[in-house]
C-alpha cells in the first residue's frame, strides 16, 4: 500500500516531496528541454544541445526520485 492514494489522500506511509503538479510540470519542461536539445544536437550546436538535453534528463530524474517507492524497499 506504500504510495498509493485514494482520492488525493496517501494511504502508506510514504509521502512525496513534490506535488503532483510540480512533478507534471517539471517532466513536461524536461521533455520539451530534451526536444529542443535533440534539435540543436541534429541541426545546429551538438554540444550545446547535448549539454541541454542531459541536463532535463538529470533533473527530469532527479525529481522522479524523490517520490519513487522503489527505494524505500530497505526500510
Amino acid at each position: 500500500m506504500v504510495g498509493q492514494t485514494v482520492q488525493g489522500q496517501q494511504t502508506g506511509g510514504y509521502t512525496p516531496v513534490f506535488g503532483d503538479k510540480v512533478r507534471t510540470v517539471v517532466y513536461i519542461l524536461a521533455l520539451l528541454a530534451s526536444v529542443i536539445g535533440l534539435g540543436l544536437m541534429a541541426f545546429g550546436h551538438p554540444d550545446i544541445g547535448g549539454f541541454v538535453s542531459t541536463a532535463a534528463g538529470i533533473i527530469a530524474a532527479g525529481f522522479g526520485v524523490t517520490y519513487n517507492p522503489v527505494r524505500l524497499a530497505g526500510k
